[in-house]
């Protein structure tokens, strides 16, 4: 009798254990309950033209969602009183955005932001961030990640010395206003943010360079700073346990409006992309990629003019190549880390050398096809048939069809256990390092060529 309880005893416990132990291996956990988000958008326009768009939050806590969305109303009144009459051919329009990413099962972060743009000119920037446990609202700060004595202060420190030094590279920053920034107590309570893969310190250009209207990302990515975490931390940063990992881009940006609600799409749904834009489009629609760098996205390029790399000599690429640099550091203060070759036709320009790391991609939708762009439900379908872990996803910021498509397959994604990662994040979480003039398929387990 006593042998028949322990075997029956034994067999519960299997079962009790396997669905946690195989989900934990397939790494396919749905989006968590926790990290449910909806957003809706206000519209106001003033007396004199100007647009406010305020965007609305609820989330799986009321006490979050009501701290969320006072600083979004706050920012609306502390601004509105400064907007200007549109010009003639141009606007005046306020942006308030709540952002939000999440980590683990139950951490989340969210970036509520003003971004006030007169005639297509970004004038202001403001933002606040929050990290919370949407298990208990707990607020999360840098000193509950990262244990007092731990060395990841002097990590982070270093990353910030670096982080900003690296935007606008032909200007010094503020010396004191560096030094000041590097200080622990500054460090401790600094803006900061929670991905897929990485840990973002946010700082205001305009702090260091006098004038500058965009935000400073400082990224340190998950596998260099877990050792040093709290155990609570290491949890909610385990991200390859619980999901599939795979990474959007988007090429043939910015374009007006279409990249406008693109980043709607993103920001309802808390995911972030990689935008490979055309450096002649990016001068033209600044704003948009502006505000898709300063909300999180990663920013690359898809060369000067989308011409094919057969049709160019190696010293026309090299010339392009200039200028993409030069429009890169004027609209956003860096060049661009990495690129993709139109057509995928990448041979002539790692031939050429250029010094680029070249993304290719595992999935597409073929989303360009037609007036509008595909069917969004067949862009859908292709999407998630051919999605798969450490993959990379092909869509283009083009035409309006592909905004449909990419709400309904994020979401579906989203449900089948697929964390979006931007590129940079896709390497870095297998230790990855980019190199120049070499091509990169994908990312799983450090593979990274296109052979399955």
């Amino acid at each position: 009798m006593q042998v028949h309880i322990r075997k029956t005893l034994a067999l519960l416990m299997c079962l009790f254990l396997l669905p946690f132990n195989a989900l934990a291996q397939s790494r396919q956990l749905p989006l968590q309950d926790a990290h449910r988000v909806t957003l809706t958008q206000k519209k106001n326009t003033m007396a004199n033209g100007a647009e406010v768009y305020r965007w609305e939050i609820v989330t799986a806590q009321s006490a979050v969602t009501q701290a969320l969305n006072e600083l979004a109303q706050g920012y609306v009144a502390e601004v509105t009183p400064t907007l200007a009459r549109p010009g003639k051919d141009g606007s005046s329009r306020l942006d308030v955005d709540i952002c939000h990413s999440r980590t683990g099962l139950t951490w989340m972060s969210f970036m509520v932001q003003s971004r006030y743009v007169l005639n297509k000119v970004t004038t202001d920037v403001r933002f606040t961030t929050r990290t919370y446990d949407m298990s208990t609202r707990a607020r999360v700060l840098l000193t509950d990640i990262f244990p007092a004595d731990s060395a990841a202060w002097s990590m982070l420190e270093a990353a910030v010395r670096e982080g900003v030094c690296a935007y606008y590279p032909d200007q010094e920053p503020d010396a004191a206003a560096l030094e000041d920034a590097c200080r622990r107590e500054r460090i401790e309570q600094m803006d900061f943010t929670l991905h897929g893969m990485s840990l973002v310190l946010h700082l205001h250009a305009a702090d260091f360079y006098p004038g500058k209207q965009q935000l400073i990302e400082v990224t340190l990515f998950y596998p260099e700073l877990r050792p040093y975490m709290t155990q609570r931390a290491q949890t909610e940063t385990d991200n390859l346990t619980y999901y599939n990992t795979i990474a959007l881009t988007y090429d043939d940006g910015p374009n007006g409006w279409i990249t406008r609600e693109m980043l709607n799409v993103l920001l309802k749904t808390g995911e972030r992309a990689t935008f490979f834009t055309i450096g002649t489009k990016l001068s033209r629609y600044a704003q948009y990629m502006q505000r898709a760098h300063d909300e999180g996205h990663a920013v690359a390029t898809h060369t000067y003019d989308h011409s094919y790399a057969q049709d160019l000599t190696d010293e026309q690429m090299h010339a392009q190549k200039r200028k993409v640099d030069q429009i890169h550091l004027e609209v956003l203060g860096m060049a661009p880390k990495y690129a993709r070759a139109p057509g995928g036709i990448y041979q002539p320009m790692t031939k050429a050398k250029l010094g680029w790391p070249l993304i290719q991609w595992t999935s597409q939708g073929t989303d360009w096809a037609g007036e509008n762009g595909r069917e969004p439900t067949q862009v859908k379908d292709a999407v998630v048939g051919t999605a798969d872990d450490g993959g990379i996803i092909l869509m283009h910021d083009l035409k309006v069809n592909s905004v449909t498509a990419s709400e309904l397959f994020i979401t579906r994604l989203q449900e089948r256990g697929y964390i979006f990662l931007t590129v940079d994040e896709l390497f870095a979480k297998d230790g990855v390092a980019l190199q120049p003039d070499t091509v990169y398929w994908r990312c799983s387990g450090g593979v990274t060529t296109n052979e399955r």
